[in-house]
């Protein structure tokens, strides 16, 4: 009988210690490089080049699409911003930049051809409410592409 007390007690303590975490740890996209250029991203499939994110600071980024088909450059470019740790969603792109007509949009009308290695390219300027991780999730002719997550940095 104590034998068996014995491996029940073993059997839960592997239970306990086995138990999954279903936290996932989220941080930034790592970088990568190409034609010598650091990107932040994916490698080999889509990638953005600029200065440091910083709160509420309108800055300009190129983003770099691999794999991508010809009909695409043809069509939008979305991004949908998304605090990772709350979850709010936000327009990120900025059309207009320093003119009083400036203002916030969900997508550009197009990307271009290829740039520094890419298949296609697109200019924009972004602009992020809050610091911390923010997810970016790319949509091209209205279909999901790929996701980074960066991070925004308080102003100093």
């Amino acid at each position: 009988m104590r034998n068996r007390g014995v491996l029940f007690l073993i059997f839960l303590i592997i239970l306990v210690g086995c138990k999954s975490n279903n936290e996932t740890v989220v941080g930034p996209s790592p970088t990568f490089y190409s034609n010598q250029l650091a990107m932040i991203g994916v490698e080999e499939k889509l990638g953005i080049l600029g200065p440091d994110f910083v709160v509420n600071t309108v800055n300009k980024y190129m983003w770099h699409f691999w794999d991508t088909n010809e009909e695409l450059q043809l069509k939008s470019f979305r991004v949908e911003a998304i605090n990772v740790k709350t979850q709010q969603k936000v327009k990120a792109l900025v059309k207009d930049a320093s003119t009083p007509q400036e203002t916030l949009v969900w997508e550009y009308d197009s990307i271009g051809g290829s740039n520094n290695g890419a298949d296609a390219h697109t200019p924009s300027i972004l602009m992020l409410p809050s610091s911390g991780l923010w997810q970016l999730d790319v949509y091209l002719g209205g279909e999901y592409f790929e996701t980074i997550i960066v991070n925004v940095k308080d102003q100093s």
